[in-house]
Formats: C-alpha cells, structure tokens, sequence
C-alpha cells in the first residue's frame, strides 16, 4: 500500500507540475506536444519481454507487430486512471479498434480489484498484469495513469504521463499512429 500511495502522490504531482508549467488545467495539450515534457522517444524499440496477460497467457509488445498500440497502465486505487478508463478508452477503442490494439497494463493491484474494475468501466481490450512495476519502470512512468504509444514496426513514438480526455487518445493516436 505505501508503493501505491507514492504512486498517487507523485501523479498528482506531475498533474500540479505540468498545470503550472504549461498555465493550464489539464496540461496535456501542452505536454504532448513537447517530446521533453512527456518523454517522447521516437522510434525507440519497445520492450521484447513477457508479461502475463489476464487470462493466465505469456504475451509480448511483438505479438502486436504489424498494428499500432495503444499500451495504458492504470489501477483500480487510482483515481484518476478509474476515469480516464470509461471516459476516454472505452469510447476510443470503440471508434478506432479495426485499426489500433489497445491493451490495459494493470499496475500493482489485487487481481479482483482489477476484474471488479474491468466490470465497472466496460472496457473489452486485452488486459495484462505489470505486479511489481518493471515494464512501468523501465518506460520511464512517472505518474498514473501512463500511457505509451506503439507504432506498427514496433517503435514506441509517445509517452505520455498523467490522464487524457478521449478527445486527447484520440487525436494523439490519430496523429501518432494513423497518419
């Protein structure tokens, strides 16, 4: 529980940094265009390693290969990412799925406070466990939600910490992986 409150903590730090760094509320019109405010390392190979999917299954970032994806770490004790599920990734996988994967990276959470979530919000994309944080870490997350965009050829091409609106997902998918 402490790793989750620092988690939360730090989220709502960047949030408040990012707020003041850029004048606005939301920051993440801002924060996206800025490949030093989000992270941004374009055509930087994702990560080869297994993770385990819901189901029980071993699964890559290459199993993907050949579609864009749209990879979303959240937990059910974040706010923050409990809103951003129903309100900008449900409805954005529903417009753009035929021609995006997305997968939902579950970080640090009880198993039934993540199905018990997955419920609650509708979502229908494939959903993976990331228990002790490593993918999170090693992708440079620095607050929750954490977002990471995956070119076809396999290169990630976006990061992006802090929530987003659907509005926001989608425009940056549009941008990054569809154009």
């Amino acid at each position: 529980m402490k790793l989750q409150a620092r988690f939360i903590a730090l989220g709502l730090a960047v949030a408040i940094f990012a707020a003041a760094c850029t004048g606005s509320s939301s920051g993440a019109s801002a924060a996206a265009s800025s490949d030093e405010d989000t992270g941004s390392t374009l055509d930087n190979p994702a990560p080869t390693g297994a993770f385990v999917m819901f189901d029980g299954s071993e699964a890559t970032f290459t199993d993907y290969a050949g579609t864009p994806l749209v990879v979303n770490w959240w937990a059910s004790w974040c706010p923050s990412c409990v809103a951003e599920m129903s309100a900008a990734f449900r409805p954005a996988q529903e417009q753009l799925g035929a021609q995006v994967a997305f997968l939902g990276m579950n970080l640090q959470d009880e198993r039934e406070d993540a199905l018990r979530l997955v419920t609650a919000t509708g979502v229908l994309f494939d959903l993976a466990e990331d228990p002790a944080g490593d993918l999170y870490l090693e992708l440079g997350g620095l607050g929750m939600p954490f977002t990471i965009f995956i070119d076809a050829e396999g290169n990630v091409v976006e990061k992006h910490n802090g929530p987003l609106t659907e509005g926001q997902l989608i425009e940056m998918i549009d941008e990054l992986l569809l154009s």
